[in-house]
C-alpha cells in the first residue's frame, strides 16, 4: 500500500508531493516493527519466493537511493541527509523483517538484502559484464566428491571384473587425479572412454537402452547414474562457503546466472543446495547430448549458453575450477576466473587462467560480506 503525501521542503519555499509507503510508524516518526508474530505475517513461505521478494525490495530501495544522489546540488544537504537515514532505517526493518518470516517457516539461508546498492565492480566484475558463468561442480557445490565417489564405485567394479577374468593387475579409480584429469567437465561416455583409454581398455558404445550389468559405455554410464542418485538422496550436497551471497548479489546488479555441468542430475543439486532460486539458466547432460554440443575443453556449450542469451561471448566471464574449463573460456573469448587452492590453483594457472581465487566470496566487497543484523539475531 502507498498514500500521496506532500511536504514543504526546508529552505526551497516549494512543496514536493511523493509516494510513501504506508508502514507502521513510532512515536517519533521512525519505523516501528509489526507487533505481530513473524509466522503471521503475510508474505510468502518458499525459500524462491522469498529471495524474489527481497530482490523486489532490493530494486525498489536502490532505486530511492539513486533518485537521492541525482538530487544532490539541487535539494538543501540537510533536506537529503535526513531522507538517506530514512531510507538506511528502512532498509533495516525490511531486512529485520523478511528474516523473522524466513527463520519462522525454519528457511535457510536467511533472504538478504544489501544496505547499499550493487554494482558489478562490487563482485569484482567490469561494468560490461552482462552474463556470469559457473560450473556447478567445485565452484558452486561441493558436489564433485559425489561424483568422484560414484565413478569409483562403477569403474573399480568394472576394473576388478576385468583383471579377474584377464589376469590384469586391478590399480583402482584414483578420485581425485583420475576424476580430475579424463572424467571432470565432461559427459559421462566421454569420461569413460577418456579413462579406460589410458588404462589401454577400448570398450564398445553400446545403446542408450543397454542394462546397468552391460559392459559398455552406456551400461556403466546408466549405472553411474543410479549411483549418484543414491548418493544424493543419503548425503545430499551443499552449497560451497559465500556462493549463496555471491549469486544473490550477482542477480541484485542485473547480471544474468548461468549454470554449466555435464551432470544430469544439474537441477536436482542445484536443488538441494538451494541454488536453484538463483539461477536464471543452466546447460545439463540432458540438453549437451540432444544438441550434440562438445563439452570442455572445447569451448563449444560456453558459446551454446551466449547464444541461448544473445550476448557476445566478451560480455560473459566464465567461473571453472578445472583446466579444462580455463582452455575453454579462452578459447570461447570470455573473462576466466580459475577458483581452487593449492595445487588446483597453479594447475588452473598453468592453463593461463588469468585470475584465481579460493572462492566467490573473495571477489565480494567487505560491504556485501559485512554480518548484518538479520545474521545477528539468530
Amino acid at each position: 500500500m502507498a498514500s500521496m503525501e506532500t511536504e514543504q521542503v526546508p529552505g526551497l519555499g516549494v512543496a514536493l508531493t511523493r509516494t510513501r509507503r504506508r508502514r507502521p510508524v513510532g512515536s517519533r516518526g521512525r519505523v516501528a516493527r509489526p507487533h505481530r508474530s513473524p509466522a503471521a505475517v503475510d508474505l510468502p513461505a518458499s525459500r524462491a519466493n522469498l529471495d524474489k521478494l527481497a530482490s523486489q525490495w532490493q530494486r525498489a530501495l536502490d532505486a530511492d537511493e539513486r533518485a537521492l544522489h541525482a538530487a544532490a546540488g539541487t535539494l538543501p544537504s540537510a533536506y537529503l541527509s535526513q531522507r538517506r537515514r530514512e531510507l538506511a532505517q528502512e532498509r533495516r526493518e525490511t531486512a529485520l523483517l523478511l528474516a523473522d518470516v524466513a527463520r519462522a517457516r525454519g528457511i535457510r539461508p536467511l533472504p538478504w538484502l544489501s544496505p547499499v546498492p550493487v554494482s558489478k565492480q562490487m563482485l569484482g566484475l567490469t561494468a560490461s559484464t552482462q552474463v556470469c558463468l559457473f560450473d556447478l561442480d567445485g565452484v558452486l557445490t561441493d558436489s564433485a566428491l559425489l561424483h568422484a565417489s560414484a565413478w569409483a564405485h562403477v569403474l573399480d567394479e568394472f576394473l576388478l571384473r576385468m583383471s579377474t577374468s584377464t589376469g590384469w593387475q586391478f590399480i583402482p579409480f584414483d578420485r581425485d587425479a583420475d576424476y580430475r584429469t579424463f572424467i571432470d567437465g565432461r559427459s559421462r561416455l566421454e569420461g569413460i572412454h577418456a579413462f579406460l583409454n589410458s588404462r589401454g581398455i577400448r570398450l564398445p558404445e553400446g545403446r542408450v537402452d543397454d542394462s546397468t550389468d552391460a559392459d559398455t559405455a552406456s551400461g556403466l554410464a546408466k549405472r553411474k547414474g543410479e549411483v549418484l542418485v543414491r548418493d544424493l538422496h543419503q548425503h545430499g550436497v551443499t552449497a560451497l562457503p559465500g556462493v549463496h551471497r555471491y549469486l544473490d548479489a550477482a542477480g541484485r546488479a542485473g547480471l544474468t546466472r548461468a549454470v554449466v555441468s555435464a551432470s544430469a542430475s544439474t537441477l536436482s543439486m542445484l536443488e538441494l543446495a538451494a541454488l536453484d532460486p538463483l539461477v536464471e539458466v543452466y546447460m545439463d547432460a540432458d540438453v549437451i547430448r540432444s544438441e550434440n554440443i562438445r563439452t570442455p575443453p572445447s569451448p563449444e556449450v560456453l558459446l551454446a549458453v551466449c547464444r541461448r542469451l544473445d550476448i557476445r561471448p566478451q560480455d560473459a566471464v566464465t567461473f571453472t575450477h578445472s583446466a579444462a574449463g580455463v582452455a575453454a573460456g579462452l578459447a570461447a573469448g570470455m573473462a576466466v576466473v580459475g577458483v581452487g587452492q593449492g595445487v588446483d590453483a597453479e594447475l588452473l594457472r598453468g592453463f593461463g587462467a588469468p585470475r584465481i581465487v579460493p572462492s566467490l566470496s573473495v571477489l565480494l566487497a567487505p560491504s556485501l560480506t559485512a554480518c548484518d543484523e538479520t545474521e545477528v539475531r539468530r
